[in-house]
């Protein structure tokens, strides 16, 4: 929607002022997550594969992914980060021709002098993965954690002062007096699940301690949370040792963890740690956030990719993207309606409370994902959980009616700690 655009107009006027009046030295770092990159070359849109995607309900906007995240590099190049981190996912489904194919795109921004840090996804390794070419599917080979560690290896791995024998986890020294720590947090690759075993643990604790020693700060990142971001979503999205990882951060003084997997732009505090999930990347409104991470603290803020500008920029003529705004926004939209809409009908036959309330839910999805939900208008949402109690999509807008503010926007310094 048109409103995001002015969101990102607010926000980097205030990126800038912010630069401007601080003469404290900075680390300047873009946090990415589940971009779910596929590939034109090898995955047409059309047939299984676009069937397949858009009636999962994840909201993956796969027809222009490759167009987004050329918006998204073309900003990069005039945002200028020392680092972007991407944390997990970053293919659809693991497939090798689609690795490569990232690599080559993001390679451009590595010879801006831009550092890319990268770590697995659950989608990311050791999946069974097909391409789809011709409306059709074939299965393909995707990369084991070694093969992984080759395609990536100007991606992070190399350079870094420490790697996990036991994982694809490493550590990066910026050189800046803040140390960048890579998690590796899959159980399994393939699997929903995250946690950090004994030998990750050791590992993380011995170098943790070393940052410590070196009068360092750490910045720890990985796919799944730390922190509680929803009840519902734990089992799957949460480390299933966060409590004992949380405890390390903490005694290390980590006040910041980036992550993904949920899908959702979302923040959650406590009194050692901030824990921020990205939106994912293939998801409207296609966000990214932006840390300055200063010796004293750090600011964060969530931005919107703005494919109507690159859109504008580059002479296309496709309607579809010279107003992505909009058709985003339509495409998530009906997305989430439709899975509203089947759910409620369980409980409500009434046919125009159904659209209405399937209408309100889609709002509500569309609105959780980008982190902004304080922008709706709720107030017959009490109304609604009556009404739809009993059906999954009920339980599913309580959960986020319980903190509806927006989760765009932070920041820490020592005081706060």
């Amino acid at each position: 929607m048109k409103k995001y655009l002015s969101v990102l107009f607010s926000v980097a006027v205030l990126l800038l002022l912010l630069c401007s009046c601080s003469s404290e030295e900075k680390l300047d770092i873009v946090h990415v997550t589940d971009i779910h990159f596929a590939g034109r070359e090898y995955f047409d849109y059309k047939g299984i594969y676009a069937e397949s995607n858009d009636s999962n309900g994840s909201g993956k906007q796969m027809k222009y992914l490759d167009d987004i995240l050329d918006a998204f590099i073309e900003e990069m190049k005039q945002l200028k980060p020392d680092y972007i981190i991407v944390t997990g996912d970053s293919t659809y489904a693991g497939a090798k021709e689609s690795h490569l194919a990232l690599t080559e795109k993001l390679r451009p921004l590595l010879e801006k002098d831009i550092k890319i840090l990268v770590l697995p996804g659950n989608h990311d390794i050791e999946m069974p993965t097909y391409i789809y070419p011709n409306g059709g599917y074939e299965e393909t080979v995707t990369l084991t954690p070694d093969e992984y560690r080759e395609v990536y290896a100007d991606f992070g791995y190399s350079g870094g002062i420490s790697y996990d024998p036991s994982s694809l986890s490493y550590v990066y020294d910026t050189g800046m007096g803040v140390r960048i720590f890579m998690l590796d947090t899959n159980v399994a690759y393939g699997m929903l699940y995250g946690s950090l075993n004994n030998e990750k643990m050791a590992w993380l604790e011995k170098e943790l301690a070393a940052c410590k020693e070196a009068g360092d700060t750490p910045l720890v990142a990985g796919h799944h949370t730390v922190l509680e971001h929803n009840k519902r979503f734990n089992f799957g999205y949460r480390l299933n040792n966060s409590a004992d990882v949380e405890a390390l951060l903490a005694d290390a003084g980590c006040t910041l963890y980036l992550c993904g997997h949920m899908h959702t732009q979302h923040i959650v505090s406590d009194e050692y740690l901030t824990d921020i999930v990205g939106g994912a990347f293939s998801v409207y409104p296609h966000r990214y956030g932006v840390i300055e991470f200063f010796k004293t603290g750090w600011n964060y803020e969530s931005l919107v990719t703005d494919v109507d500008l690159y859109a504008e920029k580059t002479g296309s003529e496709n309607p579809d993207l010279i107003n992505y705004s909009d058709y985003g926004y339509a495409f998530f939209y009906n997305n989430a309606y439709s899975q509203g809409k089947e759910s409620l009908s369980y409980v409500i036959s009434d046919t125009e409370l159904l659209e209405k309330y399937a209408d309100f839910t889609a709002k509500v999805n569309v609105a959780y994902f980008g982190g902004m939900v304080s922008d709706l208008d709720l107030s017959f949402a009490e109304q609604f959980l009556v009404d739809a109690e009993g059906s999954s999509w009920c339980g599913y807008v309580e959960s986020i009616l319980n903190n509806p503010v927006d989760h765009i926007s932070c920041s820490s310094t020592k005081d706060d700690e």
